[in-house]
């Protein structure tokens, strides 16, 4: 009776087992690309920064470079970034600031109602305009020895001038260093209905801080997005770190210019991206989305 007892409770045992790790390994979420996910791996995309929408268009060489990392998101700061541009004798002047989320959709619902056009050329000063977008910057833990940092830019209204874009972060170059490639993505849905994304750009990856020079798709669109993200380590000998700051920051081009405008910009943890003459009035002025984590690392 007892030797019974003990192979019945042995083959509970069994099943119990089976049913955990097939429950572990069902399929929980399929995105747009046909990509089947587990509930974990799902889990995992978002604890190193990923959005819901971006888990959604993601590729295949992403999903697999991402999907068995457990990370913590450390800190996750949104701005909501209005950029007023101003024409004086013939060039541009701007300036932004930080709105709440109800001030920037009351604003946007404006906008939207009444859109203004871009314009350049002395006849046109005196004339202002606003411009509107989403900078999420995060800061996210993988292991003893890593962090990501990751900037996102989502256009709430879009951009009448499509040329080359930066985007980036500023990093802290005494407590840490790049410790990876930076990794960049767009994606778009057109105003028929349909999707589309790129990876094209031209990184810069230097002591300071990492960006990305990119164009933007042409064509009407309804929604535009782009994110970028890179690790960074603790640099040698600095001990323990108790606060991080990430300075994401995205320079928006007002004017068509050349991929001339790569040997002109630079990004740092003070001022954010530095885009110097003769481009420097050729892009907006955004104010910086700064991530902050205070802890022990």
């Amino acid at each position: 009776m007892k030797k019974l007892l003990y192979t019945f409770l042995f083959i509970a045992l069994v099943l119990f087992n089976a049913t955990e790790v097939f429950a572990s390994s069902e399929v929980y979420y399929t995105n747009r690309e046909g990509i089947q996910m587990t509930q974990a791996e799902y889990n995992n995309l978002l604890s190193v920064g990923f959005t819901e929408r971006q888990i959604e268009r993601m590729d295949y060489d992403t999903f697999i470079n991402n999907k068995d990392i457990e990370g913590t998101l450390l800190s996750e700061v949104k701005s909501y970034v209005k950029t007023t541009t101003v024409m004086r004798n013939g060039i541009q002047y701007s300036s932004s600031e930080i709105l709440t989320e109800d001030e920037m959709l009351e604003e946007v619902a404006r906008k939207k109602e009444q859109p203004t056009r871009y314009a350049s050329g002395n006849y046109y000063d005196g004339l202002a305009y606003d411009t509107y977008k989403l900078v999420t910057t995060r800061i996210a833990n993988i292991d003893d020895d890593t962090m990501r940092y990751k900037i996102d830019a989502d256009w709430l209204v879009m951009p009448d001038v499509r040329s080359y874009d930066i985007m980036g972060i500023g990093i802290e170059a005494n407590k840490v260093q790049r410790d990876s490639s930076i990794y960049f993505r767009q994606d778009w849905l057109t105003a028929s209905g349909t999707f589309g994304h790129g990876d094209g750009c031209y990184p810069k990856e230097q002591t300071t801080g990492s960006s990305v020079m990119f164009k933007l798709p042409s064509g009407s669109l309804q929604t535009l997005e782009s994110y970028a993200y890179f690790h960074v380590s603790k640099r040698s000998g600095v001990g323990v770190v108790t606060s991080l700051y990430a300075s994401g920051d995205y320079a928006h081009a007002t004017s068509n210019v050349t991929d001339a405008v790569y040997n002109y910009f630079s990004i740092n943890y003070g001022s954010g991206l530095v885009i110097s003459s003769p481009y420097h009035n050729s892009y907006d002025a955004m104010a910086l989305s700064q991530a902050t984590f205070l802890g022990s690392w």
